[in-house]
Protein backbone atom coordinates (compact mmCIF):
# COMPACT_ATOMS: atom_id res chain seq x y z
CA UNK A 1 0.00 0.00 0.00
CA UNK A 2 3.22 2.22 -0.27
CA UNK A 3 1.54 3.78 -3.49
CA UNK A 4 -1.68 4.82 -1.71
CA UNK A 5 0.15 7.14 1.19
CA UNK A 6 -1.50 10.79 0.61
CA UNK A 7 -4.85 8.82 0.07
CA UNK A 8 -4.39 7.17 3.66
CA UNK A 9 -3.21 10.35 4.94
CA UNK A 10 -6.51 11.77 4.45
CA UNK A 11 -8.61 8.85 5.25
CA UNK A 12 -7.24 7.63 8.32
CA UNK A 13 -6.29 11.64 9.22
CA UNK A 14 -2.72 10.52 9.77
CA UNK A 15 0.82 11.18 8.83
CA UNK A 16 3.59 10.01 6.66
CA UNK A 17 5.84 9.53 9.52
CA UNK A 18 3.17 7.68 11.13
CA UNK A 19 2.66 5.26 8.23
CA UNK A 20 6.24 4.93 8.19
CA UNK A 21 6.08 3.36 11.38
CA UNK A 22 3.22 0.99 10.51
CA UNK A 23 4.89 0.20 7.29
CA UNK A 24 8.24 -0.56 9.13
CA UNK A 25 6.24 -2.53 12.17
CA UNK A 26 4.58 -5.03 9.36
CA UNK A 27 8.37 -5.86 8.56
CA UNK A 28 9.14 -5.86 12.31
CA UNK A 29 6.64 -7.85 13.30
CA UNK A 30 7.83 -10.60 10.64
CA UNK A 31 11.42 -10.48 11.47
CA UNK A 32 11.08 -10.61 14.66
CA UNK A 33 8.99 -13.63 14.76
CA UNK A 34 10.22 -15.10 11.78
CA UNK A 35 12.58 -17.59 13.97
CA UNK A 36 10.08 -18.65 16.15
CA UNK A 37 7.43 -19.67 13.38
CA UNK A 38 10.30 -21.62 11.49
CA UNK A 39 10.42 -23.59 14.27
CA UNK A 40 6.99 -24.45 14.54
CA UNK A 41 7.26 -26.31 11.37
CA UNK A 42 9.28 -28.66 13.69
CA UNK A 43 6.28 -28.95 16.35
CA UNK A 44 3.26 -29.16 14.83
CA UNK A 45 4.52 -29.55 10.57
CA UNK A 46 5.10 -27.19 7.87
CA UNK A 47 1.35 -27.72 6.30
CA UNK A 48 -0.13 -27.08 9.38
CA UNK A 49 2.32 -23.67 10.44
CA UNK A 50 1.56 -22.54 6.67
CA UNK A 51 -2.39 -22.83 6.59
CA UNK A 52 -2.47 -20.90 10.37
CA UNK A 53 -0.41 -18.65 9.19
CA UNK A 54 -2.88 -17.82 6.03
CA UNK A 55 -6.01 -17.58 8.65
CA UNK A 56 -3.94 -15.06 10.85
CA UNK A 57 -3.07 -13.23 7.79
CA UNK A 58 -6.43 -13.40 6.47
CA UNK A 59 -8.33 -12.09 9.82
CA UNK A 60 -5.47 -8.78 10.08
CA UNK A 61 -5.92 -8.21 6.37
CA UNK A 62 -9.94 -8.35 7.30
CA UNK A 63 -9.31 -5.59 10.05
CA UNK A 64 -6.94 -3.26 7.99
CA UNK A 65 -9.96 -2.98 5.22
CA UNK A 66 -12.53 -1.96 7.83
CA UNK A 67 -10.06 0.17 9.55
CA UNK A 68 -11.06 3.75 10.41
CA UNK A 69 -7.93 5.29 11.99
CA UNK A 70 -4.34 4.43 11.60
CA UNK A 71 -4.04 2.40 15.21
CA UNK A 72 -6.32 -0.06 13.50
CA UNK A 73 -4.34 -0.47 10.46
CA UNK A 74 -1.59 -0.95 12.71
CA UNK A 75 -3.22 -3.97 14.23
CA UNK A 76 -4.78 -5.40 10.84
CA UNK A 77 -1.55 -4.83 9.10
CA UNK A 78 1.27 -4.37 10.55
CA UNK A 79 0.82 -6.93 14.11
CA UNK A 80 -1.90 -9.62 12.76
CA UNK A 81 -0.64 -9.83 9.04
CA UNK A 82 3.00 -9.59 10.39
CA UNK A 83 2.53 -12.52 12.82
CA UNK A 84 0.68 -14.78 10.06
CA UNK A 85 3.43 -13.63 7.47
CA UNK A 86 6.29 -15.02 9.99
CA UNK A 87 4.40 -18.34 10.21
CA UNK A 88 3.73 -18.46 5.92
CA UNK A 89 7.74 -17.32 4.65
CA UNK A 90 9.56 -19.92 5.72
CA UNK A 91 7.15 -22.92 5.72
CA UNK A 92 6.74 -21.77 1.83
CA UNK A 93 10.19 -22.37 1.59
CA UNK A 94 10.56 -25.63 3.35
CA UNK A 95 7.83 -27.04 1.42
CA UNK A 96 9.14 -26.02 -1.88
CA UNK A 97 12.71 -27.70 -0.88
CA UNK A 98 10.77 -30.55 0.49
CA UNK A 99 8.93 -31.33 -2.48
CA UNK A 100 10.91 -30.99 -5.32
CA UNK A 101 14.62 -31.90 -5.90
CA UNK A 102 17.09 -31.08 -8.35
CA UNK A 103 16.62 -28.82 -11.04
CA UNK A 104 12.82 -28.60 -10.39
CA UNK A 105 13.48 -26.76 -6.87
CA UNK A 106 15.97 -24.20 -8.76
CA UNK A 107 12.96 -23.90 -10.95
CA UNK A 108 10.40 -23.56 -8.58
CA UNK A 109 12.13 -21.11 -6.33
CA UNK A 110 12.30 -19.59 -9.37
CA UNK A 111 8.41 -19.23 -9.91
CA UNK A 112 8.37 -18.53 -5.74
CA UNK A 113 10.63 -15.71 -6.63
CA UNK A 114 7.87 -14.14 -10.11
CA UNK A 115 5.11 -14.72 -7.42
CA UNK A 116 6.41 -12.84 -5.23
CA UNK A 117 7.20 -10.60 -7.76
CA UNK A 118 3.89 -10.41 -9.35
CA UNK A 119 2.17 -9.29 -5.69
CA UNK A 120 4.89 -6.88 -5.16
CA UNK A 121 4.49 -5.10 -8.32
CA UNK A 122 1.32 -5.75 -9.65
CA UNK A 123 0.22 -5.32 -5.97
CA UNK A 124 1.59 -1.15 -6.74
CA UNK A 125 -0.25 -0.95 -9.94
CA UNK A 126 -3.88 -2.40 -8.76
CA UNK A 127 -3.65 -0.60 -5.12
CA UNK A 128 -2.44 2.52 -6.96
CA UNK A 129 -5.69 2.31 -9.36
CA UNK A 130 -7.79 0.70 -6.69
CA UNK A 131 -6.79 4.08 -4.55
CA UNK A 132 -7.27 6.34 -7.19
CA UNK A 133 -10.28 5.60 -8.66
CA UNK A 134 -12.12 3.60 -5.88
CA UNK A 135 -10.87 2.90 -2.28
CA UNK A 136 -7.57 1.62 -1.08
CA UNK A 137 -9.72 -0.52 1.12
CA UNK A 138 -10.31 -2.90 -1.69
CA UNK A 139 -6.51 -3.63 -1.80
CA UNK A 140 -6.65 -5.49 1.27
CA UNK A 141 -10.35 -6.85 -0.11
CA UNK A 142 -8.22 -8.72 -2.86
CA UNK A 143 -5.69 -9.90 -0.65
CA UNK A 144 -7.92 -11.56 1.52
CA UNK A 145 -9.70 -13.24 -1.60
CA UNK A 146 -6.46 -14.87 -2.14
CA UNK A 147 -5.70 -15.68 1.48
CA UNK A 148 -9.22 -17.88 0.81
CA UNK A 149 -7.79 -19.15 -2.50
CA UNK A 150 -5.13 -20.54 -0.86
CA UNK A 151 -7.12 -22.28 2.10
CA UNK A 152 -9.49 -23.40 -0.41
CA UNK A 153 -6.20 -25.20 -2.21
CA UNK A 154 -4.20 -25.76 0.77
CA UNK A 155 -5.22 -29.44 1.09
CA UNK A 156 -3.04 -30.76 -1.96
CA UNK A 157 0.23 -29.47 -0.52
CA UNK A 158 2.41 -32.58 0.75
CA UNK A 159 2.54 -33.11 4.44
CA UNK A 160 5.22 -33.04 6.60
CA UNK A 161 4.52 -34.81 9.86
CA UNK A 162 6.33 -32.83 13.35
CA UNK A 163 9.47 -33.93 14.05
CA UNK A 164 9.73 -32.55 17.97
CA UNK A 165 7.63 -31.70 20.86
CA UNK A 166 6.63 -28.18 21.97
CA UNK A 167 8.24 -29.16 25.24
CA UNK A 168 11.42 -29.34 23.55
CA UNK A 169 10.91 -25.93 22.03
CA UNK A 170 13.28 -23.14 23.54
CA UNK A 171 11.36 -20.98 24.80
CA UNK A 172 13.93 -18.52 26.40
CA UNK A 173 15.62 -18.43 23.09
CA UNK A 174 13.00 -17.81 21.65
CA UNK A 175 12.01 -14.68 23.64
CA UNK A 176 15.61 -13.57 23.13
CA UNK A 177 15.62 -13.60 19.60
CA UNK A 178 12.51 -11.64 18.96
CA UNK A 179 12.90 -9.21 21.60
CA UNK A 180 16.47 -8.40 20.46
CA UNK A 181 15.38 -8.38 16.47
CA UNK A 182 12.24 -6.03 17.80
CA UNK A 183 14.43 -3.31 19.94
CA UNK A 184 17.40 -3.29 17.30
CA UNK A 185 14.60 -2.74 14.32
CA UNK A 186 12.62 -0.17 16.45
CA UNK A 187 15.77 1.53 17.67
CA UNK A 188 16.98 2.50 14.09
CA UNK A 189 13.40 3.20 13.40
CA UNK A 190 13.32 6.46 15.46
CA UNK A 191 16.31 7.30 14.61
CA UNK A 192 13.86 9.39 12.44
CA UNK A 193 13.60 12.73 15.18
CA UNK A 194 16.40 14.52 17.26
CA UNK A 195 14.21 13.83 20.32
CA UNK A 196 15.28 9.69 20.13
CA UNK A 197 18.78 10.71 20.30
CA UNK A 198 19.15 8.92 23.52
CA UNK A 199 16.59 6.34 23.74
CA UNK A 200 17.59 5.29 20.14
CA UNK A 201 21.42 3.77 20.34
CA UNK A 202 19.95 2.37 23.91
CA UNK A 203 17.46 0.22 22.25
CA UNK A 204 19.87 -0.43 19.69
CA UNK A 205 22.07 -1.27 22.25
CA UNK A 206 19.86 -3.43 24.11
CA UNK A 207 18.86 -5.08 20.99
CA UNK A 208 22.25 -6.47 19.81
CA UNK A 209 22.95 -7.35 23.55
CA UNK A 210 20.12 -9.73 23.60
CA UNK A 211 20.99 -10.91 20.09
CA UNK A 212 24.56 -11.80 21.44
CA UNK A 213 23.12 -13.20 25.07
CA UNK A 214 20.88 -15.36 22.54
CA UNK A 215 23.90 -16.79 20.20
CA UNK A 216 25.41 -18.09 23.90
CA UNK A 217 22.44 -19.23 24.68
CA UNK A 218 21.97 -21.48 21.80
CA UNK A 219 25.51 -22.51 21.85
CA UNK A 220 24.93 -24.29 25.34
CA UNK A 221 21.99 -25.52 24.34
CA UNK A 222 23.30 -27.48 21.45
CA UNK A 223 26.19 -28.94 24.13
CA UNK A 224 23.17 -30.38 26.14
CA UNK A 225 22.54 -31.97 22.90
CA UNK A 226 18.84 -29.78 23.19
CA UNK A 227 16.72 -28.13 20.41
CA UNK A 228 17.58 -24.81 19.63
CA UNK A 229 16.28 -22.07 17.71
CA UNK A 230 18.50 -22.29 15.28
CA UNK A 231 21.34 -24.21 14.74
CA UNK A 232 24.23 -21.53 15.09
CA UNK A 233 26.65 -24.25 13.45
CA UNK A 234 24.49 -23.11 9.92
CA UNK A 235 26.69 -20.56 9.97
CA UNK A 236 30.19 -22.42 9.02
CA UNK A 237 29.12 -23.45 6.42
CA UNK A 238 30.23 -20.29 4.37
CA UNK A 239 27.46 -20.68 1.17
CA UNK A 240 24.92 -20.54 3.35
CA UNK A 241 26.24 -17.91 5.82
CA UNK A 242 27.31 -15.41 2.60
CA UNK A 243 24.28 -16.20 1.02
CA UNK A 244 21.71 -15.51 3.71
CA UNK A 245 24.01 -11.93 4.61
CA UNK A 246 24.23 -11.05 0.79
CA UNK A 247 20.14 -11.35 0.57
CA UNK A 248 19.76 -9.49 3.56
CA UNK A 249 21.15 -6.46 2.51
CA UNK A 250 19.70 -6.92 -1.02
CA UNK A 251 16.73 -6.89 0.56
CA UNK A 252 17.47 -3.26 3.13
CA UNK A 253 18.58 -1.55 -0.22
CA UNK A 254 15.40 -2.54 -2.30
CA UNK A 255 13.12 -1.96 0.82
CA UNK A 256 14.62 1.46 1.14
CA UNK A 257 14.42 2.31 -2.71
CA UNK A 258 10.41 0.48 -3.15
CA UNK A 259 9.56 2.96 -0.19
CA UNK A 260 11.31 5.95 -1.22
CA UNK A 261 9.79 6.00 -4.38
CA UNK A 262 6.16 6.45 -3.82
CA UNK A 263 6.69 9.36 -1.87
CA UNK A 264 9.06 11.22 -4.42
CA UNK A 265 6.30 10.67 -6.85
CA UNK A 266 3.34 11.68 -4.79
CA UNK A 267 5.15 14.25 -3.13
CA UNK A 268 7.27 15.97 -4.96
CA UNK A 269 5.83 15.73 -8.84
CA UNK A 270 2.34 15.10 -7.73
CA UNK A 271 1.69 11.69 -9.44
CA UNK A 272 -1.63 9.89 -8.09
CA UNK A 273 -1.54 6.24 -6.66
CA UNK A 274 -2.32 5.14 -9.87
CA UNK A 275 0.25 6.39 -11.97
CA UNK A 276 3.04 5.93 -9.42
CA UNK A 277 2.43 2.45 -9.66
CA UNK A 278 2.84 2.47 -13.24
CA UNK A 279 6.04 3.21 -11.91
CA UNK A 280 6.92 1.08 -10.10
CA UNK A 281 5.94 -1.58 -13.20
CA UNK A 282 9.25 -2.10 -15.01
CA UNK A 283 11.06 -3.12 -11.93
CA UNK A 284 8.33 -5.93 -10.89
CA UNK A 285 8.46 -6.91 -15.21
CA UNK A 286 12.36 -7.53 -14.81
CA UNK A 287 12.45 -9.18 -11.53
CA UNK A 288 9.36 -11.62 -13.34
CA UNK A 289 10.99 -12.24 -16.16
CA UNK A 290 14.62 -12.89 -15.25
CA UNK A 291 13.90 -14.77 -12.05
CA UNK A 292 11.30 -17.42 -14.32
CA UNK A 293 14.92 -17.19 -16.40
CA UNK A 294 17.71 -17.30 -13.66
CA UNK A 295 17.64 -21.56 -13.40
CA UNK A 296 17.77 -22.22 -16.74
CA UNK A 297 20.53 -19.42 -17.29
CA UNK A 298 22.32 -21.29 -14.64
CA UNK A 299 22.70 -24.39 -16.65
CA UNK A 300 25.00 -22.72 -18.54
CA UNK A 301 26.44 -20.06 -16.29
CA UNK A 302 27.29 -21.18 -12.83
CA UNK A 303 25.25 -19.75 -10.15
CA UNK A 304 27.24 -17.72 -8.25
CA UNK A 305 28.94 -15.92 -10.90
CA UNK A 306 25.07 -15.11 -11.99
CA UNK A 307 24.50 -13.90 -8.36
CA UNK A 308 27.12 -11.30 -8.83
CA UNK A 309 26.58 -10.33 -11.80
CA UNK A 310 22.96 -9.59 -10.83
CA UNK A 311 24.22 -7.62 -7.72
CA UNK A 312 26.41 -5.62 -10.35
CA UNK A 313 23.48 -5.04 -12.40
CA UNK A 314 21.54 -3.76 -9.57
CA UNK A 315 24.12 -1.48 -8.70
CA UNK A 316 24.74 0.24 -11.98
CA UNK A 317 21.30 0.81 -12.57
CA UNK A 318 21.04 2.79 -8.79
CA UNK A 319 23.74 4.65 -9.84
CA UNK A 320 22.04 6.20 -13.02
CA UNK A 321 18.68 6.46 -10.55
CA UNK A 322 20.95 8.78 -8.74
CA UNK A 323 21.01 11.10 -11.37
CA UNK A 324 17.12 11.05 -12.28
CA UNK A 325 15.33 13.14 -9.55
CA UNK A 326 14.10 16.61 -9.54
CA UNK A 327 10.62 18.19 -9.48
CA UNK A 328 10.47 17.88 -13.16
CA UNK A 329 11.29 14.05 -13.33
CA UNK A 330 8.73 12.05 -15.47
CA UNK A 331 8.22 8.39 -15.33
CA UNK A 332 10.10 8.03 -18.61
CA UNK A 333 13.20 9.36 -16.99
CA UNK A 334 13.31 6.14 -14.40
CA UNK A 335 11.88 3.33 -16.24
CA UNK A 336 15.29 2.03 -17.74
CA UNK A 337 16.93 2.39 -14.24
CA UNK A 338 14.29 0.44 -12.79
CA UNK A 339 13.93 -1.90 -15.30
CA UNK A 340 17.44 -3.01 -15.25
CA UNK A 341 17.45 -2.74 -11.08
CA UNK A 342 14.77 -6.08 -11.94
CA UNK A 343 16.87 -7.71 -14.13
CA UNK A 344 19.24 -7.60 -11.84
CA UNK A 345 17.16 -8.50 -8.77
CA UNK A 346 15.28 -11.19 -10.96
CA UNK A 347 19.03 -13.12 -11.27
CA UNK A 348 19.95 -12.65 -7.44
CA UNK A 349 17.08 -13.08 -5.61
CA UNK A 350 15.76 -16.87 -6.56
CA UNK A 351 19.47 -18.37 -6.84
CA UNK A 352 20.71 -16.95 -3.45
CA UNK A 353 17.55 -18.48 -1.95
CA UNK A 354 18.28 -22.05 -4.03
CA UNK A 355 22.43 -21.36 -2.98
CA UNK A 356 21.57 -21.14 0.93
CA UNK A 357 18.84 -24.19 0.72
CA UNK A 358 20.60 -26.22 -1.45
CA UNK A 359 24.06 -25.87 1.15
CA UNK A 360 22.18 -27.55 3.69
CA UNK A 361 20.69 -30.77 4.35
CA UNK A 362 17.06 -31.98 4.74
CA UNK A 363 17.11 -32.05 8.51
CA UNK A 364 17.68 -28.43 8.33
CA UNK A 365 15.53 -27.05 6.33
CA UNK A 366 13.37 -26.06 9.00
CA UNK A 367 16.02 -23.59 10.06
CA UNK A 368 17.74 -22.59 6.99
CA UNK A 369 13.95 -21.79 5.47
CA UNK A 370 13.50 -19.66 9.22
CA UNK A 371 17.09 -17.58 9.04
CA UNK A 372 16.44 -16.82 5.50
CA UNK A 373 13.23 -15.60 6.01
CA UNK A 374 14.64 -13.72 9.07
CA UNK A 375 17.32 -12.29 7.62
CA UNK A 376 15.37 -10.99 4.56
CA UNK A 377 12.68 -9.54 6.80
CA UNK A 378 15.25 -8.30 8.80
CA UNK A 379 16.85 -6.47 5.97
CA UNK A 380 12.96 -5.07 4.55
CA UNK A 381 12.23 -3.65 8.10
CA UNK A 382 16.03 -1.79 8.53
CA UNK A 383 16.07 -0.67 4.34
CA UNK A 384 12.48 1.37 5.04
CA UNK A 385 13.82 2.74 8.56
CA UNK A 386 17.06 3.44 7.33
CA UNK A 387 16.26 5.09 4.08
CA UNK A 388 13.66 6.97 5.77
CA UNK A 389 15.92 8.59 7.96
CA UNK A 390 18.36 9.39 4.97
CA UNK A 391 16.05 10.86 3.43
CA UNK A 392 14.63 12.92 5.77
CA UNK A 393 17.97 14.35 6.97
CA UNK A 394 18.85 14.80 3.13
CA UNK A 395 16.44 16.74 2.56
CA UNK A 396 16.44 19.27 5.77
CA UNK A 397 19.76 19.56 5.63
CA UNK A 398 19.71 20.31 2.29
CA UNK A 399 17.18 22.85 2.73
CA UNK A 400 19.09 24.37 6.19
CA UNK A 401 22.21 24.75 3.40
CA UNK A 402 20.04 25.92 0.22
CA UNK A 403 18.10 28.73 1.93
CA UNK A 404 21.26 29.90 4.32
CA UNK A 405 22.80 30.49 0.66
CA UNK A 406 20.35 31.98 -1.12
CA UNK A 407 18.44 34.28 1.93
CA UNK A 408 21.51 34.59 4.52
CA UNK A 409 20.24 35.52 8.28
CA UNK A 410 16.47 35.35 6.87
CA UNK A 411 14.93 32.24 7.80
CA UNK A 412 15.83 30.53 11.13
CA UNK A 413 16.33 26.60 11.16
CA UNK A 414 13.01 26.11 13.24
CA UNK A 415 11.42 28.20 10.84
CA UNK A 416 12.36 25.90 7.50
CA UNK A 417 12.26 23.16 9.91
CA UNK A 418 8.34 23.91 10.65
CA UNK A 419 7.35 24.37 6.62
CA UNK A 420 9.27 21.76 6.10
CA UNK A 421 7.28 19.18 8.70
CA UNK A 422 4.02 20.22 7.43
CA UNK A 423 5.36 19.47 3.97
CA UNK A 424 6.26 16.18 4.63
CA UNK A 425 3.52 14.95 7.13
CA UNK A 426 0.45 16.48 5.16
CA UNK A 427 1.65 15.38 1.46
CA UNK A 428 -1.51 15.50 -0.24
CA UNK A 429 -3.08 18.94 0.64
CA UNK A 430 0.47 20.69 0.82
CA UNK A 431 1.91 20.25 -2.37
CA UNK A 432 2.72 24.09 -3.04
CA UNK A 433 3.60 25.08 0.52
CA UNK A 434 7.39 25.38 -0.47
CA UNK A 435 7.38 25.05 -4.22
CA UNK A 436 6.02 27.89 -5.13
CA UNK A 437 5.90 29.18 -8.59
CA UNK A 438 8.14 27.20 -11.18
CA UNK A 439 10.52 30.29 -11.70
CA UNK A 440 10.40 31.57 -8.56
CA UNK A 441 13.90 31.25 -6.18
CA UNK A 442 11.98 29.02 -3.88
CA UNK A 443 11.49 26.84 -6.14
CA UNK A 444 14.85 26.28 -7.34
CA UNK A 445 15.89 25.86 -4.01
CA UNK A 446 13.27 22.66 -3.27
CA UNK A 447 14.35 21.66 -6.50
CA UNK A 448 17.63 21.42 -5.94
CA UNK A 449 17.22 19.96 -2.23
CA UNK A 450 14.99 17.49 -3.82
CA UNK A 451 17.47 16.40 -6.04
CA UNK A 452 20.06 16.01 -3.83
CA UNK A 453 18.49 14.31 -1.11
CA UNK A 454 17.40 11.62 -3.87
CA UNK A 455 21.11 11.53 -5.01
CA UNK A 456 21.64 10.82 -1.07
CA UNK A 457 19.38 7.90 -0.99
CA UNK A 458 20.37 6.46 -4.15
CA UNK A 459 23.93 6.76 -3.43
CA UNK A 460 23.36 4.57 -0.13
CA UNK A 461 21.35 2.63 -2.25
CA UNK A 462 24.26 1.82 -4.73
CA UNK A 463 26.64 1.40 -1.93
CA UNK A 464 24.59 -1.20 -0.41
CA UNK A 465 24.50 -3.06 -3.74
CA UNK A 466 28.07 -3.11 -3.74
CA UNK A 467 28.11 -4.53 -0.50
CA UNK A 468 26.22 -7.42 -1.62
CA UNK A 469 28.10 -7.89 -4.98
CA UNK A 470 31.54 -8.15 -2.82
CA UNK A 471 29.88 -10.99 -0.39
CA UNK A 472 28.97 -12.37 -3.41
CA UNK A 473 32.38 -13.16 -4.71
CA UNK A 474 32.89 -15.17 -1.77
CA UNK A 475 30.65 -17.79 -2.58
CA UNK A 476 31.81 -20.88 -3.61
CA UNK A 477 30.70 -22.97 -6.46
CA UNK A 478 27.65 -24.83 -6.40
CA UNK A 479 27.30 -28.82 -7.06
CA UNK A 480 25.42 -28.82 -10.06
CA UNK A 481 22.49 -30.96 -8.79
CA UNK A 482 20.22 -29.39 -11.53
CA UNK A 483 21.88 -29.63 -13.93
Amino acid sequence: MNVAISNLVVDLNTTVPFLQIIITVYALTMASLMLLGSKMQDIVGKKNVFILGAIIFGIGTAIAALSINATMLLIGWSVLEGIGAALMTPATASIIIGTYSGDDSAFAMGIRTSFATLGAGFGPLIGGFLATFFSWRWGFGIELIIILIILTFSKKLKYFPPTMKLSDLDKLGALLSSLGIFLFVLGILSLNSVNNLIISPFMIGSGILLLIIFYFKEKNVLKKDKIPIIDIKLFKNRNFTLGTLSRMVLNLALAGAVFVLPIFFQQETGFSAFITGLAILPLTLGVLIFSIASSRIANRIEPHYLISIGFFVALVSTLFLSYQFNLNTEISNIIPGTLVLGMGLGLALPLTANIILSSVSSSEHSDASGIMSTSSSLGTSMGTAIIGVVLILATINGLYNAFDQTYPNQFSKNEINQKFTIYEEKINTTHDVLTGSKNSTLYTIVNRTVRNAMKTVFDFVSILFLVSFLISLFIRPVKRKWR
